[in-house]
């Protein structure tokens, strides 16, 4: 069995705001094991990137984690002062971050940027040598002529490399848990391919474990193990890459297999399936089940209470009063 290496236990976070008080994380629970990789699906306001960025404790006021814990290891970071967690964030426990053209500062160089990590957490190493682990790191990346690159900017680079720059920061130390968030945004096809073909390399290099955020069901299906789907800030549905296509049982989780496009030999064009509405407002979420306005399965049950999450047969759970049946 894969050793465990993050573990988020009934994960809360909240906003007070002058319009009210939301949890866009509410009771958010998985595990990262070494060497796999956990897909977070669902769509945007789902809660996605804010339990990023709870884990990696970078919420700023008026968010706050109000309880809970997070174990890297077996120890909480939500323990950690904030001198401990500086040691443990992009050392052992890094991200890449969704947009890399606004995480990159512009006035500063790729290499300065690759460099600042080392230099902060590999401490004995003179700066020739922090110069030619960051070199190293745009080659273990696929990006051309490193030497160059190191002293260009970002904005001399194409929207494919300032992503591979961004995974050689996260990657320079050899974190044990990566977190990446939508990390094929903006990206075209032929350059998505790459960046995910690099990720595995360097997962399989590294043996790290790896927290995938995206939209794209096919690149779960291609880079996951497990999956979890949110919802409003909760998870409506978890389970391995199996449980979740060929058995999903939420009605959400079927919703958004069912936009998938397929193109199949002699068919024939047709309109795609969508799941009607939108995502509720955290501000004024309804009352029992939070996507019944968007369910065509809803029931007076779930106008009153909020399902639980239930589990099904090994990791495979689901938060749903009248779960989809689907072929075992």
């Amino acid at each position: 069995m894969s050793e465990t290496l993050l573990e988020v236990q009934n994960l809360r976070t909240r906003y007070k705001t002058d319009d009210g008080v939301l949890f866009p994380v509410d009771d958010i629970s998985f595990r990262v094991k070494k060497g796999q990789t956990l897909g977070i699906v669902g769509e945007s306001g789902c809660g996605k990137s804010q339990t990023a960025l709870s884990i990696m404790r970078l919420i700023q006021k008026p968010g706050e984690i109000v309880s809970g814990d997070v174990l890297f290891k077996g120890e909480s970071l939500l323990k950690k002062t904030d001198a401990q967690m500086r040691e443990i964030l992009g050392n052992q426990l890094a991200m890449i971050f969704q947009e890399p053209m606004t995480s990159l500062n512009p006035v500063y160089t790729i290499g300065d940027q690759v460099e600042e990590s080392i230099r902060l957490h590999q401490k004995g190493l003179t700066q020739d040598q922090i110069k030619n682990k960051a070199i190293e790191m745009l080659r273990l990346v696929g990006i051309p002529a490193p030497e160059k690159r190191y002293h260009e900017y970002p904005h001399q680079l194409s929207g494919g490399m300032r992503q591979r720059v961004m995974i050689a920061m996260a990657m320079s130390c050899n974190p044990q848990v990566l977190i990446a968030d939508e990390p094929t945004t903006a990206l075209d096809v032929t350059i998505q391919a790459q960046i995910l073909d690099l990720m595995r390399k360097v997962q399989k290099e590294f043996q790290a474990g790896m927290i995938l955020i995206t939209h794209d069901l096919g690149v779960v299906a291609e880079m996951c193990q497990d999956v979890l789907v949110m919802y409003a800030g909760k998870i409506v549905e978890y389970g391995t890459v199996e449980d979740i296509f060929y058995r999903p049982k939420h009605p959400y989780t079927k919703g958004l297999l069912d936009s998938i496009p397929h193109f199949e030999t002699g068919s024939r064009l047709q309109q795609l399936n969508t799941i009607p509405g939108l995502v509720p407002n955290l501000y004024k979420l309804p009352q029992g089940c939070r996507f019944q306005d968007r369910c065509k399965f809803v029931t007076d049950e779930c106008k009153r209470a909020e399902p639980n999450l239930e589990n099904l047969r090994g990791v495979h759970r689901v938060a749903c009063f009248n779960p989809v049946k689907s072929a075992e």
